[in-house]
């Protein structure tokens, strides 16, 4: 979601709380894979949402993401989802 949409922009929680609504799940249940640490980790951290840096789009050279995971290429987030279904059962 866009500060379009919430009148808000991230780390504010109104842009990430849209999305979880529009998409019909739960915070606890969604991934957020986003390469700003003070805005998408932080954001998405604070409601509940797990969190993916994306270091493949970092240009800050940002060295605590504060994460739940890290991915260098894209298709790692495959890896994220096995571990954490892993978890799960």
């Amino acid at each position: 979601m866009t500060h379009s949409d919430t009148g808000e922009f991230k780390p504010s929680p109104k842009p990430f709380r849209l999305a979880l609504e529009k998409l019909g799940v739960e915070a606890g249940n969604s991934i957020m894979v986003g390469d700003w640490a003070e805005r998408d980790m932080t954001g998405a951290k604070n409601i509940g949402m797990i969190t993916v840096f994306a270091r493949y789009g970092d240009i800050f050279d940002t060295k605590n993401h504060g994460g739940d995971f890290e991915i260098a290429r894209f298709k790692d987030i495959l890896d994220v989802v096995d571990q954490l279904s892993g978890d799960i059962k």
